[in-house]
């Protein structure tokens, strides 16, 4: 294994279980098998192996999305399918994509924040098909929402990994959850 790989599995380990802030360079070199100095052969900073980290997580993300399925409904489930099968098994970098992307400098940030717009977009545009009439502050509301729904119990230090089928419950209770924007009844109620 690459040395770069390593120091990137280290800081993955580490990050996930003391976050960005509670772990110094030498740290990260110690658990890759290196001297915290070692690192920055690699990386310039801490927040460039953050970035790479965060990099690998869009990938992993959107390695398990097919192209857009025409049918709304079938694309729905692709995305929720695909975003539970990140969280399940990719629970640390999901983790770090999740608390730890405020942290990047202002050019990263523009960086990630384009690429998780592509990602969002899809979901608005599937949404907006399957449950027209939402404005796209709902839509986003609703995105957001899912996603803490579906990474809930993967990215929790004490969550139940380890349950028995736990992409199938995480992929019905979000679909489930989704028929929330269906409920013509709540919007009048809210009216």
């Amino acid at each position: 294994m690459r040395r770069e790989q390593q120091i990137l599995q280290a800081a993955e380990k580490l990050f996930h279980e003391r976050s960005f802030d509670g772990v110094g360079v030498d740290a990260i070199g110690r658990e890759a098998g290196i001297v915290g100095s070692g690192v920055y052969r690699h990386f310039s900073s801490k927040e460039e192996i953050l970035l790479a980290l965060i990099d690998q997580a869009a990938d992993a993300l959107l390695m398990q999305l097919a192209e857009p399925d025409p049918d709304p409904r079938a694309e729905l489930r692709q995305l929720v399918t695909a975003h539970v099968d990140f969280a399940v098994n990719h629970e640390r970098l999901a983790d770090i994509w999740q608390r730890e992307h405020h942290i990047l400098q202002q050019t990263d940030q523009r960086s990630f924040l384009r690429r998780q717009r592509r990602y969002i977009d899809r979901w608005v545009a599937c949404l907006d098909a399957c449950y027209p009439g939402h404005s796209r502050e709902e839509l986003l509301a609703a995105i957001r929402g899912l996603h803490a729904l579906m990474t809930s119990d993967t990215t929790r230090r004490m969550g139940s990994k380890a349950a028995p089928r736990l992409p199938e419950l995480l992929t019905a209770l979000a679909l489930s959850a989704v028929e929330g924007l269906a409920d013509p009844a709540g919007r009048r109620a809210a009216s």
